[in-house]
């Protein structure tokens, strides 16, 4: 009887393992997914700015995560809030750089707001090609460490 336990303890944790890595490795393409998302969102704002399209509320309004801007509140204080329900997924520098983005935009014409964003879109291009080298480095490591952390503890109840 106690095989049969260390049998299907043994199968529960390295199914366990398995779950936990493939979360970990799933997490890297998340980022990812989302600094492409972003980068298509500032796009999508220059062209609008580009067009006189109004306030910067009504600019990012049509956005990949349905966040809702509002023309009654600054639109800072919403941007912090839109970026910082991604900092699950996001890394620390990556949020700092988009929190950063607000500073100096609405201030000025059109064509200086363009060139705002476009220093953007080449930082967040910087930031989506380390996402790239994460998952091509990390993603296999975060599959493969646990489950040999899991045969390892199955291994010891055996």
């Amino acid at each position: 009887m106690t095989a049969v336990i260390k049998l299907f303890l043994s199968i529960l944790i390295l199914f366990s393992c398995a779950v936990i890595g493939i979360c970990l490795a799933q997490k890297l393409v998340r980022r990812r997914d989302t600094l492409l998302d972003f980068d298509k969102l500032l796009h999508r704002a220059a062209v609008k700015i580009e067009y006189n399209a109004g306030e910067l509320s009504e600019v990012f309004a049509d956005n990949f995560a349905q966040y809702p801007f509002r023309r009654s509140a600054p639109f800072n204080i919403q941007w912090l809030g839109f970026v910082d329900s991604f900092s699950h997924v996001l890394t620390k520098s990556d949020i700092r750089m988009l929190h950063e983005f607000t500073e100096g935009l609405g201030v000025a014409d059109s064509e200086a707001q363009r060139q705002h964003i476009a220093l953007y879109v080449s930082l967040l291009q910087e930031h989506i090609s380390s996402a790239r080298e994460d998952i091509r480095n990390k993603s296999k490591m975060y599959r493969v460490i646990p489950i040999s952390v899991g045969v390892i503890i199955a291994l010891m109840l055996a």
